[in-house]
């Protein structure tokens, strides 16, 4: 017969997974090993245990779940038309986070005249390590 995962027979059975990993512990019910930390049930174990199993299919609501919205109609349409105005309002956004991060230098400019007078925080290269000061006042 068939080999069920714990969630499958979870399904089947009605029972919860401490139920059936107590009555594995117990050896009423047999498994064997599927993978590295998997275990699978057979089907005639879990009659032979539980009795009759429920049924498993799926419910006509899921089935149908989707046949509600064809292609093509105005919900799509809809659904598009927010699509692409959520997409320009991204742009902007970006647009607008490029600005905000754009910060141009704010040096005074220098002229010959006062390039002797210079403060050295606006000297472009920094000292040596030896005419650095060690302590601050």
């Amino acid at each position: 017969m068939a080999w069920h995962t714990i969630q499958e027979t979870q399904k089947l059975t009605g029972k919860s997974r401490r139920t059936l990993y107590r009555d594995m512990a117990a050896g009423r019910l047999s498994w064997s090993p599927d993978g590295e930390n998997a275990r699978s049930l057979e089907t005639s174990e879990l009659i032979r245990v539980y009795g009759s199993l429920l049924p498993m299919a799926q419910p006509d609501s899921e089935k149908t779940a989707h046949d509600v919205t064809a292609h093509g109609t105005q919900d799509t349409e809809l659904i598009l038309a927010e699509l692409k105005a959520l997409r320009a309002e991204v742009a902007e956004l970006r647009q607008a986070m490029r600005l905000l991060e754009y910060k141009p230098a704010t040096v005074p400019s220098v002229t010959p005249e006062t390039s002797e007078n210079v403060p050295d925080a606006l000297d472009p290269k920094p000292l040596p390590w030896w005419k650095r000061a060690f302590f601050s006042r």
